[in-house]
């Protein structure tokens, strides 16, 4: 007798604890959750794993709770790239706002750094700027904000403040972005396909890519 009153106590302890991770995501945290979850299968597994079963697996939750948020997979899909824009700015806008290096460090460690998300975090690199999602990404989330803009605002004032103090060309400073993202992300891709000579001359090539870049941005 007390070893079934044992297991039925069990059993309801067990029921309870369910229940009560199933509430917890009828707050306002489902949403969060669901996109800091997609965001780690992306990361880590690659977006052929996301799915919404596998969401409601992970989370313990029904679909219909997360149709409450998500009409589809890829309106959860934009939703983890603005998150990944956001953690890219996070990165690399102080390298570049820091004053205390000057403007050429300051352009060599963004570089580096840039290059270094793109091989330790190859899957989000490619959701990131792959053409898949482009379209709609811009459609739904626009220019809210800066934020999005992976360091490219604080790259462009980079830019200003080189073209008045570091002999940089007086040219349009978005034309001057454009041929160095261009550049800078030519490389990462190679990089994240996993090209063996690149790879193994990362540093020297990003050493040369920064000198080449400056020379071309000198007017040399």
């Amino acid at each position: 007798m007390a070893q079934k009153k044992s297991i039925y106590i069990g059993i309801i302890m067990n029921m309870s604890k369910f229940t009560k991770n199933k509430l917890a995501y009828h707050h306002k945290n489902l949403k969060e959750s669901l996109v800091e979850t997609a965001f780690e299968i992306v990361d880590k597994e690659g977006l052929k794993v996301l799915t919404l079963r596998e969401l409601s697996i992970r989370l313990n939750i029904s679909r219909s709770a997360i149709y409450r948020h998500y009409d589809n997979k890829e309106a959860l899909i934009l939703d983890v790239m603005d998150k990944g824009y956001k953690q890219l700015n996070l990165v690399l806008a102080p390298i570049l706002q820091d004053k205390t290096h000057s403007i050429a460090k300051r352009f060599e460690m963004m570089l580096g750094e840039y290059l270094n998300i793109a091989m330790e975090q190859p899957n989000l690199y490619r959701l990131l700027f792959g053409n898949k999602y482009h379209k709609e990404y811009e459609k739904s989330h626009g220019h809210k904000d800066e934020n999005h803009l992976m360091g490219l605002h604080p790259l462009i004032s980079l830019l200003v403040d080189a073209q008045e103090t570091e002999g940089i060309v007086l040219e349009n400073p978005m034309l001057q972005l454009t041929i160095i993202w261009a550049s800078v992300h030519g490389l990462a891709l190679f990089l994240v396909d996993g090209n063996l000579l690149i790879k193994s001359n990362k540093e020297a090539i990003n050493e040369y890519l920064k000198n080449v870049l400056l020379k071309v941005l000198k007017g040399l």
